[in-house]
């Protein structure tokens, strides 16, 4: 999964060196977390227009991880260090 998110990432911005993903599995156990840190200029290119391209790599992730029989959930980092998480937990798979 994490090879999977890396690879769409890292074709969609201008830095994919700066492309870094971490995996952590959840406080509970039930999901895999992952969070995707890109190079600052690159922020925009993976958000996208109304957060389309973001909420595209989730659902591409969470289709992948039903598919495995797990849970995935996609959280971005941004510039300021906060986290862009998944809206309301419907991101979530």
């Amino acid at each position: 999964m994490k090879q999977l998110i890396e690879y769409i990432v890292s074709n969609i911005v201008n830095h994919p060196e700066s492309v870094i993903i971490t995996e952590s599995p959840s406080e509970d156990g039930a999901f895999t977390k992952y969070l995707i840190q890109v190079d600052p200029e690159d922020i925009g290119r993976v958000i996208g227009k109304q957060g389309k391209v973001i909420k595209s790599i989730r659902q591409i992730i969470r289709i992948a991880a039903i598919q495995k029989g797990t849970r995935a959930m996609v959280d971005l980092l941004e510039q300021d260090g906060t986290v862009k998480a998944a809206d309301s937990g419907q991101e979530e798979a």
